[in-house]
């Protein structure tokens, strides 16, 4: 060994020695640092899969079309084979120890230190109250991480710690937000801290997006004494307008622009963003009306992740605005199909048009089977099944021929251990479907 390696060796165990004076590991490991892209192995093919591009209409619109040469499959159907039913028996979080936190890895403000409560009775209260919440969650059990994410879209990560490796206590929780709604974040935090802790959660029966907000004004804002005397517009024309800037912002070939285009669709069809009148007729202009051409190429776009995006090629600088384009999609298909679903133009509707029958219905199966790739997704697609399948004689007939109550099972097993509020929602197309659990 030459000076210079001495040198080294003798300056890394003075920084051992300094680090467990404080009680903490001096070393760094790959999983106590922030998460950073990984490389990833890409396989080169001598007959690659090519793109066929096709404008729609004179908008500069561009739809993509897969050639053969590429069969894309989703992870929950390659990951249990054809025919092969799996069994969910408990949540996959398996954490037996814990590592110190290291000495120059700064906490979050957002975490807790848990006394005298070993590290499995954490973990489990953990992911129970992720359970109950509904959020959608990636584990990894060897680094004690959880990637977890809302049905409002937002990331986060919680990460476990403890104080003292050798008698592994206390129990320390950390939470980073990463994207997303800073006062949906603070309200999940406080709720998943609070169990950890051990306070006792009640699961919600509603999605958090849909509860009515604390603050909600008795009279609606048109009402008001001070506004009677001033001209309002017509309905009609508020709509005409929002849409037609919807639609504009929904052909522009930036994807953020694409997400603000849905995001207005979704408040616009939602009765608690805005006036439920005129989220109904919102609603049947979309699908049934003048509009319902260009938001089915629209959507049927979006809908089309695998196309776009292999799973070989998860890593990609648009896809969390590709993910988030679709979970709106079908945020919207949702809304749209709860509100149709109560005045008979919905069943009309699947009756007359094939659009429904051979593209929303197989559409929103595939998002069911999805499960395990986004349960926040898997579970509005089947709110959407449950609409359809509660007015339309029709519907129900083609998911039973489309294997409906394989898929809806099968999700329901997942989510009884992962996501309450889909849970629920597939037991109830189910018992529409004649198949009670």
């Amino acid at each position: 060994m030459d000076g210079n390696e001495n040198y080294q060796s003798q300056l890394t165990g003075k920084g051992r020695t300094t680090a467990s004076a404080f009680g903490m590991n001096r070393s760094m490991d790959c999983d106590a640092e922030e998460d950073l892209p990984q490389m990833r192995a890409v396989s080169l093919r001598t007959q690659p899969a090519t793109l066929q591009f096709s404008t729609v209409s004179g908008n500069g619109g561009h739809t993509f079309l897969m050639k053969e040469g590429l069969t894309l499959e989703s992870k929950s159907r390659s990951a249990t084979g054809v025919g092969v039913r799996c069994e969910w028996k408990e949540c996959n979080w398996k954490v037996s120890m814990l590592k110190e936190v290291p000495l120059d890895f700064p906490l979050e403000r957002t975490r807790r230190e848990i006394d005298k409560i070993p590290v499995a009775e954490v973990v489990g209260r953990i992911t129970k109250s992720l359970r109950l919440l509904s959020i959608e969650t990636e584990f990894d059990g060897k680094n004690a991480k959880a990637k977890c994410k809302t049905s409002d879209m937002v990331s986060f990560r919680i990460r476990l710690f403890v104080g003292q490796s050798r008698k592994q206590e206390p129990v320390i929780v950390e939470i980073q937000k990463r994207s997303g709604s800073p006062r949906c974040f603070m309200r999940v935090c406080k709720k998943i801290l609070d169990a950890a802790e051990g306070v006792e959660m009640q699961p919600e029966s509603v999605q958090a997006r849909k509860k009515m907000p604390p603050c909600v004004m008795k009279t609606p804002v048109c009402e008001m004494k001070c506004l009677q005397n001033i001209d309002k517009q017509c309905p009609q024309i508020e709509i005409h307008i929002g849409i037609s800037n919807s639609l504009e912002m929904l052909r522009s070939k930036k994807k953020d622009i694409n997400v603000l285009g849905l995001e207005n669709l979704c408040f616009m069809t939602d009765p608690l963003k805005t006036r439920p009148d005129m989220a109904i007729i919102s609603s049947k202009a979309l699908i049934v009306g003048q509009y319902c051409k260009d938001i089915r190429d629209e959507v049927g776009v979006m809908l089309q992740k695998d196309a776009f995006l292999p799973e070989q090629f998860g890593i990609h600088p648009f896809k969390e605005l590709v993910d988030k384009c679709r979970h709106l999609a079908i945020v919207l298909l949702s809304n749209i199909l709860a509100l149709t679903s109560r005045d008979g133009c919905l069943d009309d509707a699947v009756q007359n048009q094939k659009w429904f029958t051979e593209f929303l219905i197989p559409s929103l199966l595939d998002e069911v089977k999805s499960f395990e790739i986004s349960s926040n997704n898997a579970y509005e697609a089947a709110c959407g099944l449950t609409y359809l399948a509660t007015c339309s004689d029709v519907a129900r007939r083609v998911m039973k021929e489309n294997s409906a109550v394989d898929d809806l099972q099968l999700a329901n097993q997942f989510a009884l251990y992962n996501h309450d509020l889909l849970a629920s929602e597939t037991r109830r197309s189910l018992g529409l479907l004649g198949h009670n659990i």
